[in-house]
């Protein structure tokens, strides 16, 4: 019975030891190209979101990081340049922790006079029929041509600055919003503006 113990001990031990290099190396192989994958779906949507730029390029200041918005952090925040090479706005990656599955990650583009030309949600996992509306057009449009600070309603929005909120899914309108919110701070700051 012992000498059996051992035996199947052993054995998963070796299993495991096995399944754990094979992991490592497949992970290895597969990384670059993950996050290969990442950026490149992430310029993508920078040119979703702010379609009259011709290029994005990197900025001198310290953008990232959390913001003044509890659950909220700036993950990327680019110049936006026309074909002359002249700012003309900017983008920026932007995640509120606060979604009802967690992380909701997504990209704004916003012009000189700090209103929204686009945002779209790149990352989340919110809840099939509730939530993941988020990724919806409708719901992404919402946001397009809006500055200041934004506002979810349920009843309609009708006031400059409000979005219809996802029905069922409050927290994830709540984090959507935030996220945005955050972003356009981070615009103020980086092309300047009330």
């Amino acid at each position: 019975m012992i000498k059996s113990i051992i035996r199947d001990t052993a054995s998963l031990a070796v299993i495991t030891v096995v399944a754990a290099i094979c992991l490592a190396f497949v992970h290895g192989l597969t990384e670059d190209k993950i996050a290969q994958a990442e950026a490149d779906e992430r310029t993508a949507s920078y040119r979703e979101v702010f379609p009259d730029a011709a290029d994005f390029i990197a900025n001198d200041t310290d953008v990232f990081g959390e913001t003044d918005i509890a659950g909220v952090t700036i993950e990327e925040a680019l110049l936006a340049v026309d074909g002359n090479g002249e700012i003309i706005g900017c983008v920026i990656s932007s995640t509120s922790a606060n979604g009802y599955g967690g992380d909701v990650t997504l990209s704004v583009g916003v012009d000189l006079s700090n209103t929204i030309t686009g945002m779209r949600v790149t990352s989340m996992s919110e809840s099939p029929g509730y939530g993941s509306h988020c990724q919806d057009e409708e719901f992404e449009e919402q946001f397009k041509g809006l500055g200041g600070e934004i506002t979810y309603v349920s009843d309609g929005a009708d006031e400059p600055g409000e979005i219809d909120m996802i029905s069922g899914a409050t927290f994830t309108s709540r984090a959507v919003t935030e996220a945005v919110n955050g972003a356009l701070d981070c615009a103020r700051s980086l092309l300047g503006g009330e």
